[in-house]
């Protein structure tokens, strides 16, 4: 399974894609007081979010999905950061 994450900025914020055999998610990340924050659907909600934007491939993969996206992160932007997974975001600590 072959997949990307891209990283995308406007302002204090953006977007960051994740794209995997040729299917994206899009979430939305901004700048914190003490690093980025990633916004991510809870998990209750994770599998009916997607489902409800065409993404139902997504739905049980959370963490699997939510590691990668943090990883590519971290390597492409953030190499000295912490992360944290939470409930509702990604938390890239400077």
């Amino acid at each position: 399974m072959n997949y990307k994450v891209e990283i995308h900025q406007t302002g204090r914020g953006g977007r960051i894609s994740y794209i995997e055999d040729e299917r994206t998610l899009s979430l939305d990340w901004e700048f914190a007081i003490n690093g980025v924050d990633l916004f991510v659907p809870p998990p209750e909600n994770w599998d009916a979010y997607w489902r409800g934007r065409d993404a139902a491939w997504a739905q049980g993969r959370r963490q699997e999905i939510l590691e990668r996206v943090a990883e590519e992160v971290r390597k492409q932007k953030a190499a000295g950061a912490k992360v944290t997974i939470e409930d509702n975001w990604i938390h890239f600590e400077f």
